[in-house]
């Protein structure tokens, strides 16, 4: 589990903060990914990261022992703590700022829990520097005694070193089963008959390779020679060969952090550097990050100023859908070709197990110039000034980021035949600045004080993106859209304090100008907080807290559009291979700001001194929500439809850090559970009755008026007013005239269990996942189907005899018994290709449900003691998705079509899950 604390600029800004484990601890050398881009960072050795991104971005989030996690970015992220009330579906947990705290525990986690130094009745000093976590040395306790000793009030340096190197890869249980028994080839003259690559044959409907031996001629396609009969030749027989294309892919990453720390003065280094293989083991990412920082903390002044730097190259890159071609020419290949024989032919062409028609997938690994490059320079300033009841925060952000999308296509490749060479250049800058004064507990009663602040913020964006055909030169796009974003926000926090009731009722008002999609003047909140603690006097509830808000917000769209999912609406399944992201979207000024508002109802309890319960309802809404509609004959994004959520969150945690406190054995397990329901409450003013947002021609998810978000809808089969098959003459199922809505995506319920056990210097930590219910589109079941190539359509090609159910022309229960693939029939009259390339989508639906074992590590802690040389010491090893169960072979639960949100429940040649084994040393001196 990560959890994520972030702050920072308003709609389109920089996400500011620190990841944290599930136990507290932060997370070096994890890497913040903006899905589909190559833009991102990674955190530093105490975990800290600083990223631009936009509301609407998807963040993925990997740390080398820890599952990966995406998070949509809210406009609640862009925040300080207290600024906005919580997002009403919360992306991420919001950390408190407890430092000094979590430091004290740190040294030695035996001991009691620290008090809130917010709410305890005890007095304790503000001055900076005995509030300086940085100093502590040691923390020891005698005689129910803390002895807390730091360093000398002169000048120490702190030196750190993170060092990750990780296994990744692919077990055969994560892929489809692919059959080993039927040769390429097809019935002709009622015998199975092999057709080899010469022919363009693409099916793998030929006779069983037991039949078939090798002649040992000069063959282009197989150094065996020629298969044919076994009776005709006393050559080798020919046995399957195997499919496999992934390889191992090791991952290195070395984050060294110095920091330098005299009286208020601190100085930090940091330097980042990791290189990653992919799974084909073809291509490479390196990245390099450094960042400095200096800040000054006196007690009523303190100032900061950072820059940071960073780069990253990719080759092989997973552009215009690249790896899920590579996975998809493999799982067609018949089991009587190899692509390892060569990609090339005498005559330089491609060497494929139908040339011209599909690619050799390792043709598609070593031809194509497929690159990604990326430079990011920011530097940020901020300063506070700190009085008895006034303070008064400015800060100053400027960004800059260039991208540069290198794509190429050798040509003679299936999909391009001419080849494709193209290249997006992506130049960004930011420049961000922000006010904040409050004022804090202003005296009304002896119970009642208040606390207003106003907030300022300006930003400016601009993008300069250009889109060219390499080899023409020829400028296909070359755009240079900005935008200038104001908002304010006027907060009035009133605070009532009744010793053991607490209550709290923040207003606030916000207004958000954009000069590209308008203005909104009125956008409130209302937030109730009510904290009860000992009110019942009782050991079983000692405290519980509840929470009501209203809030209303804007989404204020970023400049370039890059949730590429409709870039396959307007492709057939059999024009797959064809794929790109070429279709670029951009924010303008026809658009108008997402409206959103909703209810957030939130009960937390406090059980003896071991248990938490936080249960959460919401209610949200969004209206105008802009989403790309195919008009005019070319993509443009319109304000459409307007969606409602509404959703139930449980979670429970037991800690037995009571227990603990005199022995050395501390468990902590936690389970969260969560459902939800979003709706399609209209279109808008779009005026179809339906709005694909991914998929195909043939299959895709939709926008329907009164149906779930996403729902899948495509081909089905016909039935009757009873709802039974209809059957035709020749005893198959017939299909639908029009498209059906097949699945409903969301899931019943999604619950996640984690558990951590603490023996001695020993931590043991694992993690559960299980989504129960929803629907998905398995195409790759299909599509292999549909080949031959699966284990289902050779298990089930011999069945004779078979009777659907159902009604037959005449209206009565179907008798006609059928043979699936008769050897007497052409081949596009067997069951799985009589329907053509994109068969019956109906078929393909299935059960989404999944467990995965997430996450397995041990870890080994060394905390320092006096004499000690080190001051932390950590060796971890672990494993990420080790086990998993899904509703069919070959699932990846987290993956979607091409890698794009919106078609999450779209599953075609999706990549597989991956295992991951790896080792993780963290010293600090």
């Amino acid at each position: 589990m990560l959890l994520v604390a972030a702050t920072g600029f308003a709609q389109e800004g920089v996400l500011k903060g620190k990841l944290f484990d599930d136990y507290g601890e932060p997370l070096p050398g994890a890497v913040l990914q903006i899905k589909g881009t190559p833009k991102g960072t990674q955190t530093d050795f105490d975990g800290a990261y600083t990223l631009k991104c936009s509301v609407g971005d998807v963040l993925v989030i990997t740390a080398l022992g820890y599952a990966t996690r995406e998070l949509t970015v809210t406009a609640a992220m862009f925040r300080e703590d207290g600024l906005e009330i919580d997002p009403l579906k919360k992306a991420v947990t919001p950390i408190t700022q407890t430092d000094y705290e979590q430091a004290i525990k740190d040294h030695n986690p035996d001991f009691y829990a620290i008090p809130d130094l917010s709410t305890t009745p005890l007095r304790y000093t503000t001055n900076r520097k005995y509030l300086d976590v940085h100093r502590i040395k040691n923390v020891s306790k005698k005689d129910s005694i803390l002895h807390l000793e730091t360093y000398a009030d002169e000048a120490f340096f702190e030196i750190g070193v993170s060092q990750h190197t990780a296994l990744q890869y692919v077990p055969k249980s994560n892929l489809p089963e692919l059959q080993q028994s039927y040769a390429q080839g097809r019935p002709e003259a009622g015998e199975l008959t092999h057709r080899g690559p010469e022919t363009g044959e693409r099916f793998s409907y030929g006779p069983l390779l037991s039949s078939l031996a090798y002649d040992g001629s000069s063959y282009a396609y197989d150094v065996n020679g020629r298969p044919v009969p076994r009776d005709q030749v006393s050559g080798a027989p020919v046995t399957p060969y195997a499919q496999d294309i992934f390889e191992n892919g090791w991952n290195t990453s070395t984050a060294v952090k110095l920091g330098v720390y005299y009286d208020v003065h601190r100085l930090n280094f940091n330097f980042a550097n990791g290189t990653q293989r992919d799974l084909f083991d073809q291509g490479k990412e390196t990245y390099n990050r450094i960042n400095f920082g200096y800040e000054n903390n006196n007690s009523f002044l303190s100032y900061s100023l950072s820059a940071g730097y960073s780069s990253s190259k990719t080759n092989n890159a997973n552009l215009n859908g690249l790896h899920n071609q590579v996975y998809y020419s493999s799982l067609l290949t018949p089991p009587t070709f190899s692509n390892t024989q060569g990609i090339r032919l005498s005559d330089g062409t491609q060497r494929s197990f139908s040339p011209g028609n599909y690619n050799n997938p390792l043709w598609l690994l070593q031809t194509n110039a497929n690159r990604l490059n990326e430079q990011a320079f920011n530097v940020q300033g901020t300063g506070t000034y700190l009085g008895e009841k006034f303070q008064l925060r400015v800060k100053t952000l400027y960004d800059t980021n260039t991208a540069g999308q290198e794509v190429g296509i050798a040509a003679g490749t299936a999909g391009f035949n001419n080849g494709l060479f193209t290249n997006k250049n992506f130049e960004s800058e930011q420049l961000a600045a922000e006010a904040k004064a409050m004022w804090s507990d202003l005296y009304i009663t002896d119970f009642l004080d208040f606390s207003p602040s106003a907030t300022f913020q300006y930003t400016y964006s601009g993008l300069d993106f250009d889109f060219t055909e390499t080899q023409s030169g020829e400028v296909l796009t070359d755009l240079n859209p900005s935008k200038t974003t104001i908002q304010m926000l006027n907060t009035l926090d009133a605070k009532a304090d009744f010793y053991d009731f607490k209550l709290n009722l923040t207003l606030q008002q916000k207004l958000f100008t954009s000069s590209l999609q308008g203005n909104n003047w009125w956008l409130p909140d209302v937030i109730l907080n009510a904290d009860f603690r000992d009110i019942f006097y009782s050991d079983f509830l000692r405290r519980f807290k509840f929470t009501a808000a209203y809030s209303t917000n804007v989404n204020d769209l970023s400049l370039y559009y890059n949730n590429y999912g409709y870039n396959s609406l307007n492709l057939s399944l059999s024009e797959s291979q064809q794929y790109t992201t070429n279709a670029d979207l951009f924010n303008n000024a026809a658009l108008t700001f997402e409206k959103q508002k909703g209810l957030d109802l939130s009960l937390t309890m406090w059980l003896w001194n071991q248990v938490t319960i936080d249960l959460n309802y919401y209610r949200s809404q969004t209206r105008d929500a802009i989403f790309p509609v195919f008009t005019e004959q070319a993509w443009k994004l319109l304000n459409t439809a307007e969606l409602r959520d509404s959703g139930f969150e449980a979670g429970i945690k037991i800690d037995t850090y009571d227990y603990s406190v005199e022995t050395d054995f501390r468990y902590t397990t936690a389970i969260s559970f969560s459902t939800h329901n979003p709706v399609v409450r209209n279109l808008g003013t779009y005026e179809g009755t339906r709005l694909p947002v991914a998929g195909f021609g043939e299959v895709s998810q939709n926008l329907i008026a009164g149906q779930p978000v996403g729902v899948i809808m495509g081909t089905a089969y016909a039935r009757d007013g009873q709802g039974n098959l209809r059957i035709g003459a020749d005893g198959f199922p017939q299909i639908a005239s029009e498209p059906k809505i097949l699945g409903d995506p969301i899931p019943d319920f999604n619950l996640g269990w984690s558990n951590t056990l603490r023996y001695k210097k020993f931590l043991l930590k694992f993690t559960l996942d299980w989504q129960q219910g929803g629907d998905v589109w398995n195409g790759t079941q299909q599509a292999l189907n549909y080949f031959g190539t699966s284990l289902e359509s050779a298990q089930q090609r011999t069945i004779t005899d078979y009777v659907f159910e159902g009604v037959a022309p005449d209206g009565t229960p179907n008798t006609q018994p059928v043979a699936f693939a008769p050897p007497d029939t052409p081949v596009t009259a067997n069951r799985w290709v009589r329907y053509g390339y994109g068969g019956v989508a109906e078929a393909s639906i299935a059960d989404a449900s999944f467990l995965n074992l997430q996450q397995l590590s041990l870890t080994y802690e060394l905390k320092r003691k006096v004499s000690y040389f080190f001051k932390m010491l950590s060796i971890s090893v672990y494993g990420n998705n080790l086990w998993n169960s899904a509703g069919f072979k070959g699932a990846n639960p987290y993956s979607s079509l091409y890698g794009n949100p919106t078609g999450s429940a779209l599953h075609y040649f999706n990549m597989p899950l991956a295992g991951e084994l790896g080792i993780h040393l963290n010293i600090k001196i």
